[in-house]
């Protein structure tokens, strides 16, 4: 059954209003029309069965039929910072880390990102990350859309305060300790903030800087992996140790 997206103001009294993005995939995309079941979640971790009671030209209303409360979600709070990739790397990890759990994701450059965008572009690719987000945890059956925060600077990421959050910097030049170490040492963490670098990694200083403020450097294994492929890989092993995988 189709899922959409709609905030809990636009629920009342069993009644649901879909606008926008959501009306138009629903309308033009999917076809769909009066009588017509979907299924619905809201930003307060409700999931709704619904059936679509009419259309007009800028809106369309639904019944609900059922509500309730998934058990979808992790316990674990994951925020994912991810360093800025060329192309569209960033798409495609937004998307998977999505579907794995996270709740937060920050987008951050640092000393060796290659893509430099201006004002405009920021705010464009934010938009297009959030898009992707919801279009994931439609597809995922999640009833949690993660945030999207604005392309921040490596500094300002590492010197956020996060008390109680468990920081982690995924670094290549990292040679000895690992997540399973980490977890070993602190099982108890329900709050993680992960740190993958761009193409080129970390610089020492920028390690250094990361320590200072708090964060333990994590090494991944023996091979260098690309910034995507080291994002998925440490939340699935974060996911499987501290979270609801496996």
């Amino acid at each position: 059954m189709a899922r959409f997206f709609l905030p809990k103001e636009r629920i009342q009294h069993q009644r649901g209003t879909i606008v926008g993005e959501e009306l138009a995939h629903l309308r033009k995309v999917l076809r769909l029309g009066p009588g017509d079941q979907l299924t619905i979640f809201d930003d307060t971790g409700w999931e709704h069965e619904a059936v679509i009671r009419s259309f007009s030209v800028d809106r369309g209303d639904v019944d609900i039929v059922r509500s309730y409360r998934p058990e979808r979600e992790s316990s674990l709070q994951i925020t994912l910072a991810l360093g800025l990739t060329k192309g569209e790397k960033t798409d495609f990890v937004i998307e998977k880390a999505t579907e794995l759990g996270v709740q937060t994701l920050v987008p951050f450059t640092s000393s060796y990102t290659v893509p430099k965008l201006n004002d405009r572009k920021i705010e464009t690719r934010t938009e297009r990350w959030q898009r992707i987000a919801l279009s994931a945890a439609k597809q995922s059956g999640r009833t949690l859309v993660p945030k999207v925060l604005t392309l921040c600077e490596f500094q300002d990421l590492v010197t956020r305060p996060g008390t109680g959050t468990l920081k982690l910097l995924c670094w290549e030049r990292e040679g000895q300790l690992t997540l399973k170490q980490v977890y070993d040492r602190e099982r108890n963490v329900r709050a993680i903030l992960l740190v993958i670098g761009p193409e080129g990694g970390f610089s020492f200083a920028e390690a250094a800087k990361a320590q200072q403020a708090g964060f333990q450097s994590v090494q991944l294994g023996r091979r260098i992996l690309r910034s995507e492929t080291a994002a998925l890989a440490a939340l699935s092993v974060v996911q499987f140790l501290w979270g609801d995988m496996g």
